[in-house]
């Protein structure tokens, strides 16, 4: 082919291409014959799962992701550590019971799940004295702390962390829905504080400051662990796993069976929708564009969804919701070191802490083959790495911990995926998220963490995506 037929060529190419782009942009909903058109908000893990399980159904989809990442939340760090070691700097397990849906994913991508003893042999430090498990299940101890009999008894026979259910457990039974807080009998206590019920039910002081419960109310408290015990859950499960090489695995899963349905560097500016479709527009590369479908499946965390302008505006309950969930969200520590320098001081490394830059410490990637070792911590926003190490060698029960560098992920800081779980809702306001934060409105549905019953990370992003996805293939 001579140049001018090259150039011809390509003149015509474009010339056709670009009719091709003109008659898409003159169709509404441009769709395969076999499904409907959705545009999914968001590639976190629940926006990818949702994308997912939709295509594996026949449908036509397109994945619109601010960033230039897939995974939101979820994240494995591995580049800056040494030896191949890595970190999961967002949800960093999943629990057996619990997370069915997720165990069903690592199956189908043949992921590898490892056991992950963090929840083991855990020191717990109480105003500044650390505590085993075996010191915290010990009558002389757990009296000399105040607890009551009652307490005591209990607390030799089961975890530290299960005292909550002393208290709880005997009023879980008239709860036989777990999507249903309502009717079972305590709708008149959503402003009535938990700490009330356990002051009436006899909670020592000394409890009470472990069991908090001043802000969140005896129903929503009471219903969080019916949930639990209707799934067969324990409140704080000490067995947890995690996917060997980082639990961003299973988003990377998603993505790559996706493939260039997901657009990074893509952010939604705008979403209009009536009986028949939506109209999303976003920015890719600088350029303004326009896709227009049957439905949008919205799986970016409410607080960004709320500075979408949407036309028409969401009903009034919808959006109270989107305006008042709140969430969790703080820094997480990585520490790489030089080996396992607590094994010389024969302590844990798994730590609740009670300092107010550190909170928590463990160790992550221990089948990496290595002399070197990651820890993770959590702390509060703002925290440098020189102060996450000065705050570990402080609090740090035994001689010295030889750190040799630490990196922080400061999540309330990140443009796009600042936040983490959702928190107990105010009392005297269940009605008003419940079930509004979960239902749909016309052709928007809403999945992620924040938008099921049981605020549980990974758990709750993937139960909702699957139910989303029900939902737009019945409809």
């Amino acid at each position: 082919m001579n140049r001018r037929s090259f150039v011809k060529s390509g003149v015509m190419a474009g010339l056709n291409t670009g009719l091709v782009g003109a008659s898409l942009r003159n169709k509404k909903k441009p769709r395969q014959s076999s499904g409907k058109s959705v545009v999914v908000a968001g590639a976190g893990i629940a926006g990818l799962c949702c994308a997912y399980e939709l295509v594996k159904l026949g449908h036509d989809v397109t994945v619109l992701e601010a960033s230039g990442r897939h995974g939101g939340h979820v994240f494995t760090l591995h580049d800056g550590l040494s030896d191949g070691l890595y970190a999961d700097l967002g949800a960093e397990h999943i629990t057996k019971p619990g997370y069915e849906r997720y165990w069903e994913y690592t199956r189908e991508f043949d992921l590898e799940v490892l056991p992950y003893p963090r929840r083991r042999d855990v020191l717990r430090q109480i105003e500044g004295k650390f505590y085993s498990e075996e010191m915290l299940a010990d009558s002389a101890v757990l009296k000399k702390m105040g607890f009551n009999q009652k307490e005591v008894n209990y607390l030799k026979e089961n975890p530290w962390w299960d005292l909550r259910s002393l208290y709880a457990r005997p009023y879980l039974d008239s709860f036989t829905d777990e999507y249903q807080p309502f009717g079972a009998g305590f709708d008149h206590l959503d402003g009535t504080p938990m700490q009330e019920w356990y002051v009436k039910d006899g909670a020592s002081e000394a409890a009470l400051k472990f069991l908090g419960g001043a802000n969140t109310s005896v129903l929503y408290t009471l219903w969080y662990n019916a949930i639990l015990k209707l799934r067969g859950v324990p409140i704080a499960p000490p067995d947890v796993y995690r996917l060997k090489d980082g639990n961003q695995s299973l988003p990377n899963a998603f993505a790559r069976s996706l493939g260039v349905r997901v657009k990074l560097n893509s952010p939604i500016k705008a979403i209009k929708h009536d009986n028949s479709g939506v109209q999303v527009s976003y920015e890719s590369y600088g350029e303004d564009k326009e896709v227009t479908a049957d439905y949008l499946a919205n799986c970016i965390p409410l607080p960004a969804f709320a500075k979408i302008p949407i036309d028409p505006v969401l009903p009034a309950e919808k959006q109270y919701v989107i305006n008042n969930v709140q969430y969790d969200s703080y820094v997480r520590c990585v520490f790489q070191a030089a080996g396992k320098f607590w094994e010389d001081d024969d302590i844990s490394i798994n730590m609740e802490l009670d300092h107010p830059n550190i909170w928590s410490l463990w160790q992550v990637a221990d089948e990496v083959d290595t002399q070197r070792v990651v820890l993770m911590g959590t702390g509060p926003s703002g925290i440098s790495p020189q102060r996450a190490i000065a705050a570990l060698q402080e609090v740090y029960p035994g001689k010295r911990a030889p750190i040799e560098q630490a990196i922080i992920q400061d999540w309330p800081k990140q443009k796009y995926s600042p936040t983490c779980e959702r928190i107990a809702f105010p009392m005297n306001t269940l009605d008003k998220f419940w079930p509004h934060l979960m239902t749909k409105h016309g052709r928007i549905h809403f999945a992620g963490a924040y938008a099921d019953n049981l605020n549980w990370g990974m758990e709750a992003a993937t139960r909702s995506a699957n139910r989303v996805v029900k939902e737009i293939d019945a409809a």
